[in-house]
């Protein structure tokens, strides 16, 4: 296989009808506590316009009925295990599926009834996730610096493809970037990343979800930073930039959302003189709504002018994985285009 990246129409209909005949699907499910949303998110894949495969419910230690309401399902298989966070849980549904694609669904979200079907008929050989998300092209470059990512929920990947990078790692300090983390794998391998049409899930706001926890979210962000890295022997400095640039960007979330306290965190970790001008500020900014916005305005100029960087080019990538990440380097860091 060739490496690069590679955008897929959908075959002609004889075509994706072979696909989908060759091709096998297996849905697996994380779940924790999840009594209340899993069967919106099992009946979305048993109204799929395609037979799924087989639906793994992985219940990872839940203290609610999640277990017995999934088991109440047709084809659907489920798994207890003690809790170990959902990397482990979809680890668990990998290795237990018997499909040569892994659809993950979270448990609170939904697909669209069309969305294996569309999906399977972006296969090839050479492909080892289809997505559906808004960027035409990944590679390792953008996941790199955070200028596109795929939503696990809208995703379809090639097992053969996971067990080859080991799947999702489990340490409790990715959680929340563990998807990140697979992703970044991948795109150090052949496989290509094809988007189908977007957006074909539906991600249900339910005030658990972990991604709305900004100040964990960036610590496990700074710790994939440091392991990806040293796994392409990427330089410090080029690893702490990053590092800075992300902990700006988690500050601005946090300043948004009037989170003080852990902005000012973030802040004194990347930029120490500006945190101590930001104390002097946090009584006025809680009650001034025009200067909260003039202030995540300017860390959003403060992150585009140290972002972008002429990268060294020094590490261990391919030469062509590494001219492409020195282009996103020349980007700002978290820098996702606007979409219609």
């Amino acid at each position: 296989m060739s490496s690069g990246v590679l955008v897929l129409q959908l075959l002609p209909s004889h075509e994706m009808n072979d696909c989908i005949g060759k091709s096998s699907v297996s849905a697996v499910i994380p779940a924790y506590n999840a009594a209340g949303f899993i069967s919106g998110a099992i009946r979305s894949v048993l109204e799929q316009t395609i037979e799924i495969a087989e639906i793994i419910v992985v219940d990872d230690g839940s203290s609610d009925n999640t277990a017995e309401v999934a088991a109440q399902f047709p084809r659907t298989r489920v798994i207890q295990r003690s809790n170990g966070g959902q990397a482990a849980a979809r680890n668990t549904g990998i290795h237990a599926a018997s499909g040569e694609w892994i659809a993950f669904l979270d448990h609170d979200d939904s697909w669209h009834p069309q969305k294996t079907e569309i999906q399977m008929g972006c296969i090839a050989p050479d492909v080892g996730v289809i997505h559906s998300n808004w960027f035409d092209t990944i590679y390792f470059g953008k996941l790199w610096h955070r200028q596109a990512y795929i939503t696990p929920s809208g995703a379809i990947v090639r097992k053969q493809a996971l067990l080859e990078v080991g799947c999702f790692e489990e340490s409790r300090a990715l959680t929340g970037v563990e998807d990140l983390n697979l992703w970044l794998k991948i795109a150090l391998t052949d496989w290509k990343f094809v988007r189908s049409r977007p957006v074909l899930y539906e991600w249900r706001h339910t005030g658990r979800n972990y991604s709305l926890n900004h100040l964990r979210m960036a610590r496990a962000e700074l710790v994939n930073l440091e392991m990806v890295g040293k796994s392409v022997s990427c330089q410090p400095v080029e690893i702490e930039r990053l590092k800075q640039a992300s902990r700006i960007e988690y500050a601005r979330n946090l300043i948004a959302g009037e989170r003080w306290d852990e902005a000012e965190q973030l802040l004194q970790e990347s930029m120490p003189d500006l945190a101590s001008r930001w104390l002097s500020l946090v009584g006025f900014l809680k009650v001034n709504r025009l200067a909260r916005m003039k202030i995540v305005q300017w860390l959003q100029s403060v992150d585009q002018k140290a972002g972008p960087h002429p990268c060294s080019g020094e590490c261990s990538l391919p030469e062509e994985k590494r001219r492409l990440c020195m282009e996103s380097c020349r980007k700002p860091y978290y820098y996702l285009p606007e979409v219609g």
